[in-house]
């Protein structure tokens, strides 16, 4: 808005924040962080240390102010600058890793989710780093292949 003035009232989106910490440290940084904001009571939603990203903090705040109120003279902090980072790139980061334990290339598997819910396919490759799955979608008419997430085919036991 111009001139200053204040946003209307309305619901606050809260956004995502990267932090770079000392290897190993990340948990007592986080720690600092999760007191400061209590003790001054600044909008931090959340705060999570990955563990499989070394040096990272994800810390959720409705604005940049109070994070960086949260952070200043912590030590142990690489940057003192937080990164903003996209929901989509949060969820992937926290997400747990989908179990692909028992599915092999040539398996038969119903997609339980998606455009392709209901249909049968036989799986032609398996990407546990993306997730991701291929299928030759059986019930087709032409030789259709499809990726599709893990977490959305459960395996059809003949």
């Amino acid at each position: 808005m111009a001139g200053g003035e204040p946003e209307a009232p309305g619901p606050a989106r809260t956004k995502f924040y990267a932090l770079e910490a000392i290897g190993g440290m990340e948990e007592r940084v986080a720690l600092v962080i999760a007191f400061r904001a209590d003790t001054k009571d600044l909008d931090i939603k959340s705060i999570v240390v990955p563990s499989d990203l070394k040096g990272i903090i994800i810390v959720e705040a409705n604005r940049m102010k109070d994070l960086i109120d949260a952070t200043i003279g912590v030590r142990n902090l690489k940057r003192k600058r937080p990164i903003p980072l996209k929901p989509e790139d949060v969820e992937r980061i926290v997400k747990p890793a989908v179990e692909v334990a028992g599915l092999n290339i040539g398996d038969v598997v119903e997609v339980v989710a998606g455009p392709f819910k209901g249909r049968r396919g036989k799986v032609v490759e398996v990407s546990e780093s993306k997730g991701e799955v291929k299928l030759q979608i059986i019930e087709a008419e032409s030789r259709m292949i499809a990726t599709v997430p893990i977490d959305e085919v459960r395996k059809v036991e003949e």
